[in-house]
């Protein structure tokens, strides 16, 4: 573009616009607020030092900040660096910020050149800068290089022990501490020092080192502030030495130290653990007879202390006594007396403060629906259960893992009273054996909405699933499954043509669907048959999973026989518990069978399927050749009457469903 006879630099606006920078600086801002809004830093720098060359461009109107978040999110370091020269009296808080692009980055290199920057324009670094400055170096493995470039005084020795404590490098820092004393003039640790080296013992778990440091508040005769004293209370809650916190209270008193809530908060919420509840009452009422001003944070910590130690009387207590005072909780507040509630078996109760949240503008959560489903599957309360998931959805709650494995858990035990009593749970209609009971309906139907909420199921939910799926032991549902088959045995050979029955008159059919999707999801392993033998690691399953995971196996293996190809062995892996028992010789210990080893060899029975081994080895396995006979059992002939293989019309009849299935695309295991 030419003007007066100059070539006029151009830069292209986003949707292909061209911006000459001299006709309008608002457009040129404008260019660049809409490029760095798209990350295009690079073209944002090129940008402002144009408008820099012309005389245009006035830092103030550019947001700092924006620019080099942009630049730490893709470690532009470069581009920081021509930034900030573009601004023209940097403040400290523009070289923190420089700075923290350095870090993003782990460039030490660059932060030391941000410090030379500070020292040029005359200004103090401040410790939030050192602490980036030690952090960068830290996190790029140069931990000996911030000690030799940097000038110490409090501040920065402050600084290097903070960041060696955030890097977990604690015995560094005490290096620091012992060259605080080494100094010409030595350097006596203040209450910063003495915080910052107590959270580093404690991030390293080093809790005795951290009272150990604690003392040197009395040997330097640090007054500090309520900061420190709250981490020093912080540091013994992981050992639970109530004593030692005690202490550290007395000692705060006793140098006249007022504590904060922050503090008082700490200390409440460490009886709560320790078991201190009544201790915890008293530490409030003592603050709030010193006049000491106490807010929410110390009431949901009390009521947090009530929760821990299990006390529902006295966290209903501390409740009406807000509602007194007219101090009105959070969610986090009410949620812990909801969970004392529940732990207290009060779930009448729980729900009025359900109600009472609604009423006073709070927002039940996740959390608070989560406990409350607990409580309801601990006593066994569906419809109550049910009416909460329904809730939940109403006021926007998304439900998670353990709100659908709460109502599922439910479901599962109602269809197992109902299976193990013999009630009409299985239906015919369809021509396949398939469950029809609420229980299962209901289960299925809440695991659908979890897979389609993108919660991915445990074992443990898919396990009580399937087990909704489990068909009745009856000998008279077994003798209409075979009915069904459509086909004649002898009576005695009946009970053996198991393996002629969709889903092996053991699950409902759906069973084996909802296990293969479980395996998409890297729930359960995927079913393989590429390894001979073949390998069923049943070790870490649960009963049901286990169950329908070999049946799978038998399913696919029906299907390679049929395809005409060799079965080849099964070895299944099962999990076994060691016990002790007395013998002759003193006490032994033995392994036995677990559960699971259980029912699996008592599936293997009602099959008629033998096996080798004994599973409390921790391993049976099924011979390829007794799998074929298994799975070709003897039938009437309807032609001569006699038991043979199975009819050549039946399996005609098979073969023409097969090539239907492939020409339909069907490639299923159905």
């Amino acid at each position: 573009m030419q003007d007066g006879g100059k070539n006029m630099l151009q830069f292209p606006y986003p949707n292909g616009k061209h911006a000459n920078y001299a006709h309008d600086v608002s457009e040129q801002l404008h260019s660049y607020n809409r490029l760095i809004r798209q990350g295009r830093i690079s073209e944002c720098i090129d940008l402002l030092e144009d408008m820099e060359r012309k005389g245009l461009l006035d830092m103030d109107k550019v947001y700092h900040a924006r620019f080099f978040n942009v630049c730490k999110s893709q470690k532009a370091i470069k581009e920081a660096f021509r930034f900030f020269k573009l601004v023209p009296n940097p403040t400290l808080s523009t070289f923190n910020m420089l700075m923290s692009v350095c870090a993003s980055s782990k460039d030490s290199e660059g932060a030391f050149q941000v410090l030379r920057l500070v020292q040029e324009a005359g200004l103090k670094a401040d410790c939030k800068l050192y602490t980036t400055l030690i952090t960068t170096c830290a996190k790029s493995g140069k931990v000996d290089a911030m000690f030799e470039n940097v000038k110490p005084d409090r501040v920065v020795f402050n600084a290097l022990i903070t960041a060696c404590g955030q890097s977990g490098a604690v015995d560094r820092a005490f290096d620091v501490l012992a060259e605080m004393n080494a100094e010409v003039h030595p350097v006596d640790p203040d209450h910063i020092t003495i915080g910052a080296l107590m959270k580093a013992c404690a991030n390293a778990g080093q809790v005795d080192r951290a009272r150990e440091v604690y003392k040197m508040i009395h040997k330097y005769n640090i007054k500090g502030t309520p900061e420190v004293y709250t981490i020093a209370i912080n540091c013994c809650s992981q050992t639970g030495d109530w004593e030692f916190a005690c202490s550290v209270y007395d000692d705060m008193t006793k140098k006249g130290v007022i504590p904060d809530e922050v503090f008082l908060s700490a200390l409440i919420d460490f009886a709560g653990h320790a078991g201190k509840v009544e201790a915890a009452f008293e530490i409030l009422q003592e603050a709030k007879n010193q006049g000491i001003s106490v807010g929410i944070i110390s009431y949901s910590s009390l009521m947090g202390a009530c929760s821990n130690a299990k006390n529902w009387q006295k966290a209903l207590e501390l409740y009406e006594h807000m509602k007194s005072i007219k101090l009105k909780p959070t969610v986090s507040t009410m949620n812990a007396l909801i969970t004392a509630l529940c732990d207290g078996d009060q779930l009448p109760k729980t729900m009025e403060v359900l109600s009472d949240m609604k009423s006073l503008g709070l927002c039940p959560n996740t959390i608070t629906y989560s406990i409350l489903l607990v409580a309801c599957e601990r006593k066994d309360d569906v419809e109550v259960g049910l009416m909460l998931l329904s809730q939940a959805k109403e006021d926007g709650v998304i439900p998670n893992l353990v709100m659908f494995k709460c109502i599922i858990g439910m479901c599962s035990r109602r269809y197992e009273k109902a299976r193990t009593l013999n009630e009409h749970v299985l239906s015919f209609n369809s021509g396949r054996p398939q469950i029809e009971n609420k229980w299962t309906s209901l289960a299925l139907m809440v695991y659908r909405e979890a897979i389609v909420a993108g919660t991915i199921p445990t074992v443990e939910v898919v396990s009580k699933v399937l087990g909704c799926l489990q068909l009745p032991y009856n000998a008279d549902i077994r003798e209409r499954l075979v009915e069904n088959l459509g086909v004649s045995a002898d009576a005695l050979k009946r009970s053996n043509l198991c393996s002629l029955i969709d889903g092996f008159g053991e699950y409902d059919p759906r069973a084996f669907s909802l296990l293969e999707e479980a395996a998409s999801f890297g729930i359960v392993p995927c079913v393989s048959f590429k390894e001979i033998p073949v390998v069923v690691d049943a070790r870490k399953l649960e009963i049901h999973t286990a169950k329908v995971y070999l049946l799978t196996i038998l399913k696919g293996l029906r299907h390679r026989l049929a395809a005409g190809a060799k079965l080849p062995n099964v070895n299944i892996l099962l999990p076994v518990e060691k016990t002790q028992i007395m013998s002759v010789g003193g006490e032994k210990t033995i392994d036995i069978a677990e559960r699971t080893t259980q029912a699996i060899a008592a599936l293997l029975r009602r099959l008629g399927l033998p096996y080798q081994g004994n599973g409390s080895y921790g391993k049976i396995r099924i011979n390829g050749l007794a799998l074929k006979r298994w799975f070709q059992p003897k039938l009437a002939s309807p032609f001569s009457g006699k038991p043979g293989e199975l009819s050549s019309l039946q399996l005609g009849k098979f073969i023409t469903h097969q090539q239907r299935n492939i020409r339909t695309g069907n490639l299923s295991l159905e």
